[in-house]
């Protein structure tokens, strides 16, 4: 198993929901030591993705109250999540449910990262707004670079 896993959630239905998933296909070719996987973002799939990793990342649409195609990046564990994060996906059980899921079977990432960018957008769907297309190049390389650090 390879030890880095970058999870892109989300519904490529919904506009700038489908943002984890653009962000996460975009890394395929460029982060080879890293597993890259899509994903809808249902906390048991997600648990099952991160386990026993060194390092996860995931990569999702979330609502902040920020401009739109704003970049959040909160280390889960260390970082203090803000009030408003925990209902920042657009998932109904999502992200906070399989942290906890994962917390209470002992499964949970050595290092868990979200990178959350705010959506202009939601409404059904293909597509990305201009804003989040605009932030889109600016977080694949920000992911990219922190998987080239941890691996090296």
């Amino acid at each position: 198993m390879i030890d880095v896993v970058i999870i892109g959630i989300g519904n490529t239905y919904r506009g700038d929901d489908g943002v984890g998933h653009a962000a996460a296909e975009a890394l395929m070719t460029m982060v080879p030591d890293a597993d890259v996987l899509l994903l809808d973002g249902e906390p048991t799939r997600l648990v099952d993705a991160w386990a026993g990793r060194r390092l996860a990342i995931v990569l999702d649409a979330v609502r902040g109250g920020d401009p739109p195609g704003t970049v959040h990046r909160i280390q889960v564990g260390v970082d203090p999540i803000p009030a408003t994060f925990a209902h920042l996906s657009s998932h109904r059980a999502g992200l906070e449910s399989a942290v906890a899921l994962g917390r209470a079977l002992d499964r949970n990432p050595g290092v868990l990262v979200v990178y959350g960018i705010e959506p202009a957008d939601l409404s059904d769907g293909h597509g990305l707004s201009r804003a989040v297309e605009l932030a889109l190049p600016g977080l694949i390389h920000q992911v990219a670079e922190e998987v080239r650090a941890v691996c090296a």
